[in-house]
């Protein structure tokens, strides 16, 4: 199985570590227990005995190499703990970013590959906690090896930026030299027919080293949510006029930039009509084939949507890419959900939530369809403490990609309170009028308009980021009860239809686009253990209130 839509390495060597692996339940002691075969990438709540299990897991994979190999994981839920040959090779924490592990000079022959995963929420874990939400277990994105030489490229990220009517791109490469030498080495990078020149670097022995060049591209045709024109870029290192490896990535050029009350997509105003999606598919939990994010694509795109928000982690690399190729722009936000004072003094927040942060940017940046980076959903932003946090995740995310704005989504009841909103580019509330409360929409509109032009939030983009109503699917009822979906449809018509007439504002994000499980411990207002104010149900089955939020959307501008 592939980790992108498209081919990354010609020169370099894949080899995916799919689908079977040998899979053992461990007790509190680590021994092995129930022995089951597990697919990978998949939720291990995909078998029966395991639906609901919390607790550790062994994987286990014979495999053939030798020599330097990069292990590459997608997304393991959530902590992991890789072995080579029973020694303990790597650690990573959080289930929604990718990881890697350099393996150096291996002596060629089968090997034991290894991998513990918990899904409990230990004491360590400061971000996967009881939610509204599920945290499945397993290996749950794509696993692939690659066999790499002593120097190799780690990333390369593609900035672009338009000045006097030209398109330019600033274009970073990581380079490693795993060696105890020095190398000189020759970057080429192509993008379509177009050759980027550097300079040719001497690489310290046993570093990284950044490479970096900013060109013109005279033929460039802008990416638009119309015409999302997508281009090649492929890096080629050599070695002493050897090609030793390679890297393929697609780039847009785009320019995303807020001003005054406006979201602007190459200068173009853009109105966001949007769903939030969780990563959660009745039999396939957050493991989603490919087959099936492109399910959900052809429905939002069916929907008259133009953005999905990807609550409230960094989603699997695919669905960007499919995102690329149809237009939909992306809210992408880095992974918390309604953490409070106690819960973000973790001794652990803040490590692992900038981490979460790194992992994100560094290996999503080139998605042109990202068009604004989101934190700490729901979490406190009302307290000086909370604000700490808020500017420090901000101030780290501008210093490692300042082209795009940033975001949080704050709660409705923090209106009148909240202290972070001169740290954001773009305004956003979560609100659920008609639901939650009695208060008519446009009210709870000019409560919020009303209190952001008193503080930090003037003169800037304001997003309604959630708004919604529950609706079990199936159940109907003239009364139009709660949780029937002629409600559901009444209230989000309502809600709506409010927000796109309003001129003051830049949008909504509906949430949400799919039903999806919680935590049996989180809420116990939440019918059949899931959060059931999907426009479709975890089978993607359509509620009434899809129509008509189709109806409204295929009837706005923009």
């Amino acid at each position: 199985m592939n980790t992108r839509l498209f081919q990354n390495h010609i020169v370099r060597k894949e080899i995916p570590l799919e689908p079977i692996w040998d899979f053992h339940t461990l007790n509190a002691e680590e021994e092995k227990q129930e022995k089951f075969q597990m697919i990978v990438p998949g939720c291990w709540e995909s078998n029966p005995k395991l639906s609901s299990y919390k607790g550790k897991a062994l994987y286990s994979k014979k495999v053939f190499f030798g020599g330097n190999v990069r292990l590459v994981f997608k997304g393991v839920s959530h902590t992991a703990h890789v072995y080579l040959d029973k020694k303990e090779v790597s650690y990573h924490y959080n289930a929604y970013t990718e990881f890697s592990v350099i393996l150096e000079d291996i002596p060629y022959g089968e090997h034991l590959l290894e991998v513990k995963v918990d899904n409990t929420f230990h004491e360590e874990s400061a971000l996967h906690v009881r939610n509204d939400y599920y945290s499945y277990g397993g290996i749950t994105r794509p696993v692939v090896m690659e066999a790499i030489d002593d120097m190799f490229i780690r990333h390369i990220h593609f900035i672009p930026y338009k000045e006097n009517g030209k398109w330019y791109a600033t274009i970073s490469a990581f380079v490693n030299n795993l060696s105890s030498e020095e190398k000189m080495v020759t970057l080429k990078i192509k993008i379509n027919d177009e050759e980027v020149s550097f300079n040719d670097k001497a690489l310290p022995p046993h570093t990284e080293t950044r490479m970096e060049n900013s060109y013109e591209f005279r033929s460039a045709i802008p990416y638009t949510l119309e015409n999302p024109k997508l281009y090649r870029m492929e890096a080629k290192l050599l070695y002493n006029e050897k090609e030793v490896d390679d890297l393929i990535d697609r780039v847009g050029f785009r320019e995303i930039k807020v001003s005054g009350k406006d979201i602007l997509i190459n200068g173009e105003k853009v109105i966001i009509k949007g769903v939030n999606r969780h990563e959660d598919y009745a039999e396939f939990g957050c493991a989603i084939p490919i087959e099936a994010m492109y399910h959900d694509i052809e429905l939002i795109k069916s929907l008259g949507a133009n953005c999905v928000r990807t609550s409230h982690y960094p989603n699997d690399e695919r669905f960007l890419d499919l995102c690329d190729e149809n237009g939909i722009l992306v809210w992408e936000e880095s992974h918390a959900r309604g953490l409070n004072e106690e819960q973000m003094r973790h001794k652990n927040f803040e490590k692992q939530s900038l981490d979460c942060i790194r992992e994100m940017i560094e290996n999503h940046i080139n998605h042109p369809c990202i068009y604004v980076w989101g934190i700490l959903n729901e979490c406190v932003s009302n307290t000086e403490f909370g604000r700490s946090c808020y500017a420090k995740q901000f101030n780290y995310i501008k210093r490692l990609d300042s082209s795009r704005p940033v975001s949080f989504a704050s709660l409705e009841g923090n209106v009148g309170s909240d202290l972070c909103l001169d740290l954001v580019d773009i305004v956003s509330f979560n609100i659920y009028p008609g639901w939650y409360h009695h208060t008519p929409v446009k009210d709870s509109l000019k409560n919020i308009k009303d209190f952001v032009n008193r503080t930090g939030g003037a003169d800037k983009p304001l997003l309604i980021s959630e708004i919604g109503a529950g609706a079990i699917y199936g159940h109907r009822s003239n009364n139009q009860d709660k949780w029937t979906e002629e409600y559901q449809q009444y209230a989000l018509s309502e809600q709506v239809s409010s927000i796109l007439a309003d001129e003051d504002l830049s949008g909504v994000i509906i949430w949400q686009y799919a039903d999806c499980r919680v935590d049996p411990g989180w809420f116990h207002g939440r019918p059949k253990t899931q959060n059931n104010k999907g426009l479709v149900d975890i089978y993607r089955r359509q509620k009434l209130a899809y129509n008509t939020v189709k109806e409204i959307f295929h009837s706005t501008l923009y």
